[in-house]
């Protein structure tokens, strides 16, 4: 696996390609829904050379650990990817068990409570939140975080923006309410409240991706320019975005120069890297 920590520059060897980065992205997945993690990690690299801050890459490789049940790597990025997405199931799900496997259950039971939040209906955060409970069957009960998760996956803003203003209320602490409240504000069209929240995002974390990208889209041109170097950096062709709101998303195409030996992980992945672009 490639470590958390490792760095972001590579040697440049002899013979290039240029290629998409949104087909890198998709051998990824493609090596991962095919149970081949280690192939996966082996296209991630090639990716974190160029972009060391590529959110999509993050839980990819956290997905990759989990598969290969290396739990303190798969804690690792997960705690990076929160930095930027306060509220990513995949992140808290792999958190939790890697607290729980140290034996840890009282914080593992509060971490698998978060994650719960974020995604209630995902099997293995249903499993061990069940699993680390002081009562062994104990039915699981949609709280209002879990519900207002359910209503920004539906799409149902509104709604979204109301329970969450409430949760923000009651728990200020909590960036991924904030981060939720904030897009369920801008895409209901309540500009004026997601923008004040994007502000005070961007001021607390220059990591917070979402705040970023409700600035560039509903701020001036300084707010658009300040936001340009951290999206470019977390998620320069907007995967991450467009499966974070899932709807339709603007992808412009950024393309890569890797090495030949790279582009060979592409053609083994069964991906044709086309020379056009070279």
């Amino acid at each position: 696996m490639i470590s958390a920590s490792e760095g972001a520059l590579g040697r440049r060897e002899a013979g290039e390609t240029v290629v998409d980065l949104a087909m890198l992205s998709k051998a990824m997945q493609m090596r991962l829904t095919t149970g081949e993690p280690e192939a996966a990690v082996a296209l991630a690299r090639v990716i974190l050379l160029r972009y060391p801050r590529h959110l999509v890459t993050y839980e990819r490789l956290i997905q990759a650990a989990w598969m290969l049940d290396r739990w303190q790597e798969g804690e690792d990025w997960a705690r990076r990817l929160l930095q930027a997405d306060p509220g990513n199931a995949v992140a808290w799900r792999s958190l939790a068990f890697a607290v729980e496997q140290k034996g840890l259950l009282i914080p593992a039971r509060s971490i698998w409570r978060r994650a719960f939040q974020c995604h209630p209906y995902d099997p293995d955060i249903r499993s061990g939140l069940a699993r680390t409970g002081p009562n062994a069957g104990e039915q699981l009960r949609l709280d209002d975080a879990a519900l207002a998760s359910l209503y920004l996956r539906c799409g149902r803003w509104s709604h979204a923006a109301g329970v969450y203003r409430k949760l923000v209320k009651a728990e200020p602490k909590r960036l991924d309410f904030q981060v939720n409240w904030m897009v369920a504000a801008w895409q209901q069209g309540n500009r004026k409240e997601a923008y004040q929240l994007a502000r005070r995002l961007t001021q607390q974390s220059r990591y917070t991706l979402m705040a970023w990208v409700v600035l560039a889209a509903i701020g001036d041109v300084d707010d658009r320019a300040l936001a340009r170097n951290p999206i470019q950096s977390m998620d320069p062709d907007g995967e991450f975005v467009q499966k974070w709101l899932r709807i339709p998303w603007e992808r412009p195409q950024t393309l890569l120069r890797i090495t030949l030996q790279e582009a060979a992980l592409l053609v083994e992945s069964g991906t044709s890297v086309d020379s056009s672009f070279s």
